[in-house]
């Protein structure tokens, strides 16, 4: 059954309730097409259990019944009893009752749980059906982080739990979900069908654990990945999001794993494996990952990729559009503030990428430039211009959310920025667009120019020489590749740091490197 007669002839379920943190319904039509595509109607007719662990108002499970009536069937032919959900909201969970009671004329108080998924563990199933809370630990409330911040410990996401708070904040829920679940809720050689996000597919960094396909002593596979790519399945979410297939059994086989990409309204099949272990899939066609040769690029070990500074939400503070020379020392900025010279630096923009190499943004960084740390409170009160313009802005600095820029503030150090360290200060910087690009084109930067924020990414060099040795390893046309082949030009996530970083080979000497 194709879409277009999937519309015409399945009923529209009822308006779910309104969304919490992370939650992202699933419209019927694409239920049904990951009920097509995996045959989970023929395994629940064939009697096996299917369970849905963030079942929301129970539209997934709906919609098995509401494919099983389309094709003819009676709601006594339908083996609803095997059919079981969870759901932590109260609200939610009642809305998935009342539905499958008003619509189907069935009880299923014995079928559906109001529990929270990591505190259900007494049955197994034979299939998982689900599409889990797509955000980051990062974005959860406060007294819900402390609840489950030892969860990604113990289902193997994390080897500490400090490290959710170094990076590993951007792990994402839904990676948990489906290691505690295939864990605990689906029997052996079971299979499970979830929708998510596909940074924890693409993506290097947080999710390198996920990629191992291990949790505890259970190893499970990956069996293929649908991108939905240019379909708006999900309306007003920019995550790139698919879905994707598991099985609880593992086979050292599968190396490459069936990725099908939607192009111009056509599933396209590619290949997918990983960079290294638990490295980012790449995606090829016809096993031409063997093909790919991911060139060895050599860089001093303090030559790592950085992003850009990041003023925390407060850039009409750091960030100014206009700059005038008073005298060799104090600069006025946006036509009204003074401020040291010393502290103010050209940021990059797009258009420093083209033609217009002069400045048209500036950042104020109340940083030591030798030590990369924030100005201590005596410094700053020993520069009155600087003094009396953070005096002015300090409720709005004191006020910025995030648990990396509170510890700073928590200090006393409210003036600070994330993304700011001696790497700022060096004195040639290799550029490039992080962002939204199709093309990897670095360009070396000379002296106090910044990055700005994920806009960009960049690597510090201690020297000229060493950048022009650095830029002519990167502007092999086959780092170029090796990006595309993750899929993700064009979003927020092309040439980030981690991804750039993955291919690095560090030495521990600078100086012969690029004799």
């Amino acid at each position: 059954m194709d879409i277009k007669t999937l519309n015409s002839s399945v009923s529209v379920l009822p308006p779910p309730y309104e969304a919490g943190i992370g939650v992202v319904y699933t419209p019927l039509k694409w239920a049904i097409f990951a009920i097509e595509t995996y045959n989970i109607f023929d395994l629940w007719m064939a009697g096996k259990t299917i369970f849905d662990p963030t079942m929301g108002c129970g539209n997934l499970l709906a919609a098995l019944v509401e494919y099983g009536l389309s094709n003819g069937y009676t709601i006594p032919q339908l083996p609803i009893n095997n059919l079981f959900g969870l759901e932590i909201e109260k609200s939610a969970y009642q809305k998935a009752l009342d539905l499958f009671k008003t619509r189907y004329k069935t009880d299923q108080t014995h079928n559906f749980y109001n529990d929270d998924i990591f505190n259900y563990n007494e049955k197994k199933f034979d299939a998982l059906f689900g599409n889990p809370p797509w955000c980051n630990f990062v974005d959860l409330p406060s007294d819900y982080k402390e609840k489950i911040k030892s969860l990604f410990f113990t289902y193997n996401l994390i080897d500490k739990t400090q490290k959710l708070l170094l990076g590993g904040s951007r792990i994402d829920m839904a990676a948990l979900v489906v290691q505690k679940t295939i864990l605990c809720n689906l029997r052996q050689n079971g299979d499970a069908v979830f929708f998510l996000p596909l940074s924890l597919f693409l993506n290097n960094g947080a999710h390198a654990a996920f990629r191992k396909f291990s949790v505890k002593n259970i190893r499970y596979s990956l069996r293929s990945v649908y991108d939905f790519d240019e379909i708006d399945v999900f309306e007003k979410i920019s995550t790139r999001y698919g879905l994707a297939s598991f099985k609880k059994e593992y086979s050292d086989q599968i190396r490459f794993v069936p990725y099908f990409r939607n192009e111009n309204n056509k599933w396209i099949e590619y290949e997918a494996a990983p960079s290294g272990a638990g490295g980012a899939y790449i995606i090829t066609k016809n096993k031409q990952n063997k093909s790919i040769n991911i060139p060895s690029i050599y860089a001093p070990k303090n030559a790592k990729p950085r992003q850009g500074v990041n003023p925390c939400g407060a850039i009409d503070v750091f960030v100014f559009k206009e700059y005038t020379d008073i005298d060799s020392d104090i600069c006025k900025v946006n036509g009204m503030h003074c401020l040291p010279k010393k502290y103010v630096y050209p940021l990059i923009t797009a258009n420093n990428f083209c033609e217009n190499k002069n400045a048209s943004k500036w950042v104020l960084l109340p940083y030591n430039r030798i030590t990369g740390k924030p100005l201590a409170p005596y410094e700053v009160e020993n520069e009155p211009y600087l003094f009396a313009y953070l005096q002015m802005h300090k409720k709005i600095l004191e006020r910025r959310k995030g648990v990396l820029i509170q510890a700073h503030i928590k200090r006393g150090l409210w003036w600070s920025l994330l993304g700011v360290g001696p790497y700022s200060f060096s004195l040639c910087k290799i550029v490039w667009e992080a962002y939204g690009k199709k093309t990897f084109k670095p360009l070396i930067f000379d002296g106090n120019w910044q990055a700005n924020q994920s806009l960009q990414a960049f690597i510090p060099c201690e020297d000229r020489r060493t950048a022009e040795g650095l830029l002519l390893q990167l502007s092999n046309p086959q780092i170029e590749e090796y990006l595309l082949a993750s899929r993700m030009e064009g979003t927020m996530n092309w040439a980030q740091p981690g991804k750039v970083s993955s291919i690095l080979h560090y030495q521990d000497k600078q100086s012969d490197l690029f004799a």
